[in-house]
C-alpha cells in the first residue's frame, strides 16, 4: 500500500514555519519567499482539510491539529536529515564556528582540540575567541561556550559540566607555609571572588567544616580576573582544577585544601534557538561533556 504523505515541499515550508513561529523566517531559512512559503502551508491545509495556523495581523499561531503534526514533523525531518547525510557520508564534516571566551578556550578547550579531530577526521571546530557574550545568529556562529546557569534568552544550551571549586593561589604568596592549609588559615588570606558570583567563599568554608565569620573577599568583574590575581600572588581564588590543572602541574599553582564544592554555574554550549538541531554540535556537545569527565576533580568534596 503506497504511503500516504502529503509532499515533501509543503511539509518542509510548514515545519519551518511552525518552528520559528513566523512564516518570514521559516522562509528565510529555507531561501524562498515568505509568500512562497505561505502558498506551501495553504495547499497542505486543504489537503488535509483543516487549519494548522490561526493567522493573526502581525503573527501566526499554531492550532492544535498544528501543533501535533509539528511536534511529529521536526523530529521526522531531522532524522531524515541525519539519514541521507550519513549516507552521502557528509554528517559529519565541515567546519562549527564555536565562540569561547580566552580563559576557557586557552585553558580547556584549545589543548584538547587536535584529539576532537584526530576522532572526527573532516569536522573542524574553529574556535572565535573572544571577552564579549557573542550574538550567535547575527555573527553567523553554530554555537558558543558560555559560562553560567544556562539561562541565556533565544538559545538552548546543553550543560557540559558545572564547577568543582576548591582555593589555590601563587606558591610566593603562602611565605613559610606549605599546602594543605587548615580552612581558618586559607580565612586569614585575602580571597578573590567576582561581582556575580559572591558568596561562593562562604559556601566553600562551610563544605570545608569551618564557619568563615565575616570574611570580605575582593569582588573581580570576571572570574579570569580573579584567576589572574591567584596567579600574580595577590590573593587565593576558588577555582576547578579543571582549569587550573596546567598550571599547578608547571608549579603556577598550588591548591590549598582538597576540600571542593560545586557550583551552580558551569559551561555550557548554547546554540541559537528555533535552528534544527545539528549532529555535529551534538557530536562535539558530547565530547567535551566526555573530556570533562575525564578531568574532574577528585577527593573531598
Amino acid at each position: 500500500m503506497p504511503r500516504r504523505l502529503p509532499p515533501l515541499n509543503q511539509l518542509r515550508a510548514f515545519e519551518a514555519a511552525a518552528r520559528h513561529g513566523s512564516f518570514k523566517t521559516g522562509a528565510a531559512e529555507l531561501c524562498v519567499t515568505q509568500a512562497a512559503v505561505s502558498h506551501q502551508i495553504k495547499a497542505l491545509e486543504a489537503g488535509l482539510g483543516t487549519a494548522l495556523f490561526v493567522r493573526r495581523t502581525r503573527a501566526v499561531e499554531l492550532t492544535s491539529a498544528g501543533r501535533r503534526l509539528a511536534r511529529a514533523l521536526t523530529p521526522a525531518l531531522d532524522a531524515m536529515e541525519t539519514a541521507a547525510l550519513e549516507a552521502a557520508g557528509t554528517a559529519m564534516t565541515g567546519e562549527l564556528r564555536v565562540s569561547v571566551a580566552p580563559f576557557y578556550g586557552n585553558r580547556f578547550l584549545l589543548p584538547r582540540l587536535p584529539a576532537f579531530h584526530a576522532a572526527h577526521p573532516g569536522l573542524t571546530i574553529a574556535a572565535d575567541l573572544s571577552f564579549e557574550q557573542a550574538d550567535l545568529a547575527a555573527q553567523g556562529l553554530d554555537a558558543a561556550l558560555r559560562y553560567g546557569t544556562g539561562d541565556w534568552p533565544g538559545t538552548e544550551s546543553i550543560l557540559i559540566h558545572r564547577d568543582r571549586v576548591g582555593p589555590v593561589c601563587a606558591p610566593h604568596a603562602l611565605d613559610q607555609s606549605a599546602p594543605p592549609l587548615a580552612a581558618e588559615h586559607i580565612a586569614a588570606l585575602p580571597l578573590a571572588t567576582t561581582h556575580r558570583w559572591q558568596g561562593e567563599w562562604e559556601d566553600w568554608f562551610r563544605a570545608a567544616g569551618h564557619d568563615p565569620g565575616q570574611i570580605a573577599p575582593v569582588a573581580y568583574d570576571s572570574r579570569a580576573l580573579a584567576f589572574d590575581a591567584a596567579l600574580s600572588g595577590n590573593a587565593v581564588c576558588l577555582a576547578d582544577p579543571r582549569l587550573t590543572g596546567a598550571a599547578e602541574r608547571a608549579g603556577q599553582l598550588v591548591r590549598l585544601h582538597p576540600a571542593t564544592v560545586q557550583r551552580p554555574q558551569g559551561i555550557h554550549l548554547v546554540r541559537p534557538g528555533g535552528r534544527r538541531p545539528d549532529p555535529r554540535v551534538a557530536a562535539f556537545a558530547d565530547w567535551l561533556k566526555q573530556q570533562a569527565r575525564d578531568a574532574a576533580p577528585s577527593g573531598p568534596g
